[in-house]
């Protein structure tokens, strides 16, 4: 009786969808398909990412509390830059720290100034 009230419809001239064509209820599953596989990529892409945000931001707030146990000059100095000079301090090869020449303040006692 279906197929009858749909042979009706388009025989009155109505507007019918073609809800009963299959290639075209295969084409919207299959395409359906793919945007809710794209989807997921997507979602699991952003986790990670927050997953990676939240990681580095307890490594730099871990770095912080032990920099500011040590006090001093030292604790002062919370920034996620220092992170990085920390950890690529073993290949200076001498292990000495170089001190930085800064420059001379408008009262400055060094010669030449």
């Amino acid at each position: 009786n279906i197929e009858w009230g749909e042979a009706l419809k388009v025989a009155g001239g109505a507007n019918t969808r073609k809800t009963n064509d299959v290639k075209l209820l295969k084409k919207a599953m299959k395409r359906k398909a793919k945007k809710k596989a794209s989807s997921a990529k997507a979602w699991n892409t952003r986790l990670e990412q927050a997953k990676d945000a939240a990681t580095k931001k307890q490594q730099i707030r871990t770095h912080n509390l032990e920099a500011r146990q040590v006090g001093g000059a030292t604790g002062a100095n919370l920034s996620s830059k220092r992170i990085a000079e920390k950890e690529g301090d073993g290949e200076g090869g001498d292990g000495e720290k170089k001190e930085k020449r800064r420059r001379a303040g408008p009262h400055s006692n060094r010669a030449g100034f």
